[in-house]
């Protein structure tokens, strides 16, 4: 996993958007479910709870609530 700091740009795709550059605000943290996440900003200024994973990461399910570096 490639290490990310605060202010980083990412790609993240965010509910219906299919991907935005945003930027990391958080470091990766563990949250109530057990799942690693990031806190991710988008351009409107809201604040996400992202999975990391790349394109080649993905799954069936998509890429919808995840980030990816640019």
């Amino acid at each position: 996993m490639p290490s990310f700091e605060i202010a980083d740009h990412v790609w993240a795709s965010i509910g219906g958007e299919d991907k935005v550059i945003c930027h990391v605000a958080k470091l990766a943290f563990e949250n109530a479910a057990g799942e690693t996440k990031y806190g991710i900003q988008s351009p409107d200024g809201g604040d996400h709870e992202l999975a990391y994973r790349e394109p080649s990461d993905r799954d069936e399910h998509g890429a919808g609530g995840t980030f990816w570096k640019i």
